[in-house]
């Protein structure tokens, strides 16, 4: 949908090539080419092997050719695979609180700040209602975020300052308290080669809240973890970082606005302009119904009863 990305057989080998197009949108303009291949370029300093190996770059044409993992998508998520998305953000954070570890890059939306995970629902849902399209199911979609995430939105918000004065809701993270981080970490950018995972996908990758990385795995819509897997994750997931009390105060802050936000990301591919003529040729049977009625099952099942 982002990226133009082909399979290439040459001598009897498959490698995978990627042309990075450039994003701009919800008031950020981000490189994915670069974020991608200094990430992956870090991690294999770090000697992680799970991954895409980059073989050829050329970052004028902002291309990479990678190494064709033949795996296969997960269908039915076990307690092991979770373990194994443990033990890689582990691995991938080890020495990082070392003095000589500097990385640059933030993440892609990163949240500094507990307003930053608020501004990142505001700002969809600011996009989403701009969209011109006002008929049919664009209508239905538009007053689904108008009078049920709009709504919802405000009423997390005031459960968030309820808890949190104005000057924590701003106060932003130190660098220790940040994380390397993958971004939009989930189990739909994983597959599976002879029982071990493998991790792709880092277009978003950079420093960023170890909260909003582990929202996006609980909260991500199209691979959902049963309320025991989700209770797994996070107990183990939590004990790899330091400052575990602020952590789980922050987590149960914003889970919510997280899963506002995967509602808009839902939605997008009906009202956001953003990638219309993109996704329109990628996918030119793209459901627009089912897209709405996907949002409102994930907004009845997580988000419905808060008050």
């Amino acid at each position: 949908k982002n990226n133009l990305v082909k399979k290439i057989h040459y001598k009897r080998k498959i490698f995978i090539y990627k042309k990075y197009l450039n994003s701009k949108g919800n008031g950020i303009n981000y490189s994915r080419y670069k974020s991608e291949t200094s990430f992956i370029n870090l991690l294999v300093s770090k000697k992680i092997k799970n991954l895409p190996l980059i073989l050829a770059t050329d970052p004028k044409n902002q291309e990479n050719l990678f190494n064709y993992i033949k795996g296969k998508k997960i269908n039915k998520i076990t307690k092991k695979d979770i373990v194994q998305c443990i033990n890689f953000i582990k691995k991938i954070n080890s020495n990082i609180s070392n003095k000589n570890f500097f990385y640059y890059k933030k993440a892609t939306e990163a949240c500094i700040s507990i307003n930053d995970h608020i501004c990142t629902a505001e700002r969809r849902i600011f996009m989403l209602s701009k969209f011109s399209k006002d008929y049919g199911i664009y209508r239905k979609a538009k007053l689904f975020v108008k009078n049920e995430l709009k709504n919802k939105l405000k009423i997390v918000k005031n459960n968030i300052f309820i808890l949190f004065t104005t000057k924590q809701i701003n106060k932003k993270l130190t660098p220790q308290e940040l994380i390397l981080s993958p971004s939009d970490f989930g189990f739909h950018n994983i597959i599976k080669k002879n029982k071990k995972l493998y991790f792709f996908d880092f277009e978003y990758a950079g420093m960023d809240d170890p909260v909003k990385l582990i929202s996006d795995y609980i909260c991500q819509p199209d691979y959902k973890l049963s309320k025991e897997q989700s209770n797994f994750f996070y107990r183990n997931i939590l004990k790899i970082f330091n400052n575990k009390k602020e952590i789980d105060k922050r987590f149960k802050a914003v889970i919510n606005i997280h899963r506002i936000k995967w509602c808009c990301v839902i939605l997008s591919e009906i009202l956001s302009t953003k990638y219309l003529k993109r996704r329109q040729l990628a996918e030119s049977n793209i459901n627009f119904n089912k897209c709405f009625y996907k949002a409102k099952n994930y907004y009845k099942e997580y988000l419905k009863e808060i008050v």
